[in-house]
C-alpha cells in the first residue's frame, strides 16, 4: 500500500507541474521532493530522446519500430546522462545564488526546481505517436516536441521565482540555461537537426556557381570537377570515391548503417582523421541545402609540420548511409580562391535516390 500511496502521490505532483505550474511552484519552498526530481529527470531525457528519434527515423523514410530496440537503448542513456547534467547543473545555479547571497535557496530546491521543470518533457512521446500513425504529421510532430521543450523553460522560470526575488531568480536561470547548453550540445544541435528535417525550409538553398567540367558518377553520387582533375579511387574502407589535382585532393568519406546519425554528427566523425595533429587550428561551420538535401558545411584548418592545410567539408546523411566531400589544400597561393573552389564542385553533388 506505501508503494501505491507514493506512486500515486508521484503522479499528482508530476500532472500538477504540468497543469498548474505556480501552484506547484509555490510549494517548493515547504515540500521535500527527494529522489521524486531524479525519477522525473531521467524519463523526461528518455522521452524527449525517444521522440527526436522517432522524428528523424520518419525524415528518413523509415519505421519506428524497425529500430525500436536502437532507440529505446539510446533513450535510456540520456535520461540518464540527463538526470546527472541536472543534477550539476543545479549545483553550479545554487552556488551563484549563494554568491549573491540568495541564502534561501537551498540545494534540493534548486535541483527540484530545474528537475520538476522538465516534467512537460514526459509529453514528447505523443510527436513519436503522431509520426508512427501518420507519417505526414511531422511537422505537428515537431511542433508538439519544441513546446515541450519552451514550455519546459518556462517552468524553470516559474519554479525559480518561486524560491527567490526576481532580480536573484535570474542569475541561476541564465546560469542553469547556458551550463546546460554548454553540456548537451551534442543533443541540442540533434534537436535542432530534427527540426530541418520536419522544416527543411529553415535552411538557405546553397549560393555557390555550380562548376563545370567534367562529370564522375560513382554508386553512391554524381559530382562535375573542373580540368586537371583525376580519378584516384582505391577501395580503401571507409571511402567512396577520391580525386586529385595538382594542388589539392578530394576525399569522399562513406559510412553505412547510421539510420539515427544526423549530419553533424557524421561531420565530426568523418573530420577527426583530417583534423588530428593541426596545430593553430581554426573551424567555421553552416547549415545549408544542396539540391535538396540538407548538408553541413565545414572550413576548417591550420599548422601541420610547419605546412599550412586547408579543408572544406561538406556532409550529409540523407538515409542510413553518411557521405562526405572532403576537400584537402596544402599550402594555397589563394584560400579563398581555393575555398570557393570546392564550394562550386559541392554545388554540381547530386546523391542518387537510392542512396537516400
Amino acid at each position: 500500500m506505501e508503494s501505491t500511496g507514493e506512486l500515486a502521490w508521484f503522479r499528482a505532483e508530476v500532472v500538477r507541474s504540468i497543469l498548474h505550474p505556480f501552484e506547484f511552484a509555490r510549494s517548493l519552498a515547504r515540500e521535500h521532493f527527494g529522489l521524486a526530481g531524479v525519477l522525473v529527470a531521467l524519463i523526461a531525457g528518455a522521452a524527449l530522446a525517444f521522440a527526436v528519434d522517432a522524428m528523424i527515423l520518419t525524415s528518413k523514410g523509415f519505421a519506428l519500430f524497425d529500430f525500436l530496440p536502437q532507440v529505446l537503448i539510446d533513450s535510456g542513456f540520456l535520461g540518464i546522462r540527463l538526470a546527472v547534467t541536472v543534477a550539476g547543473v543545479a549545483t553550479v545555479g545554487y552556488y551563484a545564488a549563494r554568491l549573491l547571497r540568495g541564502r534561501d535557496l537551498t540545494l534540493d530546491q534548486a535541483f527540484t526546481a530545474f528537475s520538476f521543470a522538465l516534467s512537460p518533457l514526459l509529453l514528447a512521446p505523443i510527436a513519436a505517436l503522431l509520426v508512427v500513425l501518420a507519417p505526414d504529421l511531422l511537422p505537428i510532430a515537431g511542433a508538439v516536441a519544441a513546446l515541450a521543450v519552451v514550455r519546459s523553460l518556462l517552468g524553470l522560470a516559474i519554479n525559480l521565482r518561486a524560491l527567490l526575488p526576481s532580480v536573484l531568480a535570474v542569475v541561476p536561470f541564465v546560469v542553469m540555461l547556458v551550463t546546460s547548453t554548454l553540456v548537451m550540445q551534442d543533443q541540442i544541435s540533434r534537436f535542432r537537426f530534427a527540426g530541418y528535417a520536419v522544416a527543411p525550409q529553415l535552411v538557405g538553398e546553397f549560393a555557390a556557381k555550380p562548376m563545370t567540367g567534367t562529370a564522375f558518377e560513382a554508386a553512391d553520387f554524381t559530382i562535375t570537377l573542373p580540368p586537371g582533375w583525376k580519378n584516384v579511387t582505391s577501395g580503401t574502407q571507409g571511402e567512396a570515391a577520391r580525386y586529385e589535382s595538382d594542388l589539392a585532393e578530394l576525399k569522399v568519406a562513406r559510412a553505412g548503417g547510421v539510420p539515427l546519425a544526423t549530419a553533424d554528427s557524421y561531420a565530426d566523425s568523418a573530420s577527426l582523421a583530417e583534423r588530428q595533429g593541426l596545430q593553430n587550428g581554426w573551424r567555421e561551420r553552416t547549415v545549408v541545402r544542396i539540391n535538396g538535401v540538407v548538408t553541413v558545411d565545414d572550413q576548417y584548418g591550420g599548422t601541420y609540420q610547419g605546412r599550412r592545410m586547408v579543408y572544406r567539408q561538406f556532409t550529409a546523411v540523407p538515409q542510413t548511409r553518411g557521405l562526405a566531400l572532403i576537400f584537402h589544400y596544402i599550402e594555397p597561393p589563394d584560400e579563398q580562391a581555393a575555398l570557393s573552389e570546392a564550394a562550386s564542385v559541392a554545388a554540381t553533388w547530386r546523391i542518387r535516390q537510392e542512396s537516400r
